[in-house]
């Protein structure tokens, strides 16, 4: 991302309640030792970056900047891993054509992204002193959710001695194992604070995902554990896979359980795939997503990308992004129904229940279309499709495929692809795609001596994480 897009983002992200305290992201003020004790202090007072914000102006703040950050720089880069998306000028065609993603490139959500987690622990550490669990709790599934996003991008990353300010100002990487079994104690722990009988301050209104609402923060937190359990089917696939139907059992059960950010109506608290859109216009539907949807007549298609809205453009007609996800006002969607069933199907093959498979899988592909608002008849023209719907057994393929359109615009496609190898996707140069993010600049100049062994070499970003091998 560009400077000039940086500067947009941190406009749009305003949300505007949100980001009124966001320079607020809990800062030292520092007092000059040259003044005399006389001078009055409250001279040295900001009244905009204030020293201290409350847990609900907090919440919304992290929550805001999450949703925005997932919608942005992680999941458009994967996209054009996965081919989701076509990169047709300036960065973004180098990016998708010649995986040219540098290590500059990925400074901007590096910083961005640990910001958000710096104050996921200042809420926390907020919540333990003033006994409200509940707070605390979904600070937790928001600081799970956030470095789950960062090691699934870059493997080994900082987590158990980031966040201590100069305390620590070049903390080492934890292993991307040490990090997966963090993970699931953020979320172990958010389900205590969740379930506490008492807690003084509890999130309402403030909490833009669910409104305080307890039970559905807790399916969220299952519905994570089945995710980044069936992230280890190349560790272990069935005990990954009994680990995710061990958790689906109290993840969500509908649509309406879903952890999405839903943008507003104006430029200052838009959609960010709609405005790098409007600010950059580089990427399109990728022919190969293009061509699977049109050649399984899918219903989805309209939604996800249209025929060109530019016929004078220079730049080639690829798609353009449809309204669906890339308007003013379309939803990121973090989390979701569709999701989880397909992490049932997947789990339920791998664990030789072939029949459950098939019913979770039609029943993932009918949350997907619910979604978008598919008609009852076009869904099941579309299961009659014997290429989406066998009259034997599903297979995997079928499975992640399927899960790859439903997820459009989703970072998790592309752990998806890694750890599946479907779908099938052909190199657009040499005989690799990127299979991690290349570490930041700034990590190399200021915290080298901690970056993994051979992380500034060219081949990093084809190097298998820990999961994916």
């Amino acid at each position: 991302m560009s400077n000039n897009q940086d500067d947009v983002v941190m406009k749009q992200i305003n949300l505007n309640k949100l980001l009124g305290a966001a320079t607020a992201t809990i800062m030292v003020v520092l007092i000059l030792s040259g003044c005399e004790r006389w001078v009055d202090t409250s001279l040295n007072t900001n009244p905009n970056n204030p020293e201290d914000v409350s847990m609900n102006l907090l919440l919304p703040m992290v929550e805001g900047a999450l949703a925005w950050q997932h919608g942005s720089d992680p999941s458009r880069f994967a996209s054009l891993f996965t081919q989701h998306h076509s990169g047709i000028d300036r960065q973004h065609l180098g990016f998708y054509s010649q995986y040219a993603l540098g290590e500059g490139d990925v400074d901007n959500y590096w910083t961005n992204i640990y910001r958000i987690m710096n104050n996921c622990t200042i809420l926390i550490k907020k919540a333990e002193e003033q006994q409200s669990p509940h707070y605390a709790g979904v600070a937790r599934i928001l600081l799970a959710y956030s470095i789950g996003l960062v090691t699934d991008g870059f493997g080994d990353v900082p987590f158990s001695e980031a966040f201590k300010g100069q305390a620590n100002i070049r903390p080492r990487f934890d292993s991307q194992e040490q990090i997966y079994t963090a993970i699931n104690q953020l979320l172990d722990k958010a389900l205590q604070d969740l379930d506490a009988a008492q807690s003084l301050f509890k999130p309402g209104t403030d909490d833009y995902f669910y409104g305080g609402d307890r039970t559905k923060w807790k399916k969220a937190a299952f519905a994570l554990k089945a995710r980044y359990a069936i992230h280890l089917t190349k560790r272990n696939a069935t005990a990954a896979a009994n680990a995710a139907l061990a958790a689906l059992q109290n993840a969500f059960s509908s649509n309406a359980d879903d952890l999405v950010m839903r943008f507003g109506s104006s430029v200052t608290n838009a959609n960010p795939l709609y405005l790098f859109d409007q600010d950059r216009n580089d990427i399109r539907i990728s022919p190969f997503f293009a061509g699977l949807l049109n050649r399984l007549n899918d219903p989805r298609r309209p939604m996800i990308g249209g025929t060109p809205k530019r016929p004078t453009d220079s730049i080639p007609a690829d798609d353009d992004l449809g309204a669906f996800y890339a308007s003013m006002s379309s939803p990121v969607v973090l989390l979701s129904y569709a999701e989880m069933k397909f992490i049932e199907a997947e789990a339920r093959l791998r664990t030789g229940d072939l029949a459950g498979a098939k019913t979770a899988y039609q029943d993932a592909i009918k949350a997907s279309m619910s979604w978008f608002g598919v008609a009852d008849t076009d869904v099941q023209a579309y299961l009659a499709n014997p290429e989406v719907l066998p009259s034997g057994d599903v297979t995997l393929e079928q499975i992640m495929t399927q899960k790859y359109i439903a997820l459009y615009t989703q970072f998790e496609t592309w752990t998806d692809w890694r750890r599946t190898g479907y779908p099938q996707l052909t190199p657009l140069t040499g005989n690799r795609i990127p299979r991690r993010f290349p570490l930041p600049q700034s990590e190399r100049l200021f915290n080298g001596g901690n970056i993994p062994p051979g992380s500034t070499s060219a081949d990093w970003k084809f190097t298998p994480m820990w999961w994916d091998q």
